[in-house]
């Protein structure tokens, strides 16, 4: 009994990780993160026509209501996400989600990226768009 309860933790720890790095592997391609993306960048210009100047913050314009959420985000190699992270400068951390320079003496103010530092399927590096 002893032994076939080992078998069964064992072919169960496996299964486990072969569906992890199935998991990890997968994820969307391009043009799907890229429509997502000019979804937040669109949020963005609406908030700035809106409110004449770019948000501090991207929550900020989740709370204005140019947009009711981030979308999710799903790179090969890093889980699911629909954080969008605010950045002092486009500083490339590879988490896998969004990313939003919010300091206004950087040249980059107001720019919605992918934080990655992998490539899409095309070999363009997510970060990029």
């Amino acid at each position: 009994m002893k032994r076939i309860m080992t078998i069964a933790l064992g072919a169960a720890a496996l299964l486990g990780a072969a569906w992890g790095l199935l998991y990890l592997r997968g994820g969307m391609d391009a043009a799907e993160a890229v429509r997502k993306l000019s979804g937040l960048r669109l949020s963005i210009e609406l908030y700035r026509q809106e409110h004449k100047k770019l948000p501090a913050s991207f929550a900020d314009t989740l709370k204005a209501g140019t947009l009711e959420e981030a979308p999710v985000l799903k790179l090969p190699g890093h889980l699911k996400t629909a954080k969008v992270s605010d950045n002092p400068s486009m500083l490339i951390r590879d988490t896998g989600g969004w990313a939003y320079v919010n300091n206004p003496a950087d040249p980059a103010f107001g720019l919605v990226y992918i934080d990655s530092s992998g490539k899409d399927e095309k070999g363009r590096f997510w970060s990029e768009f």
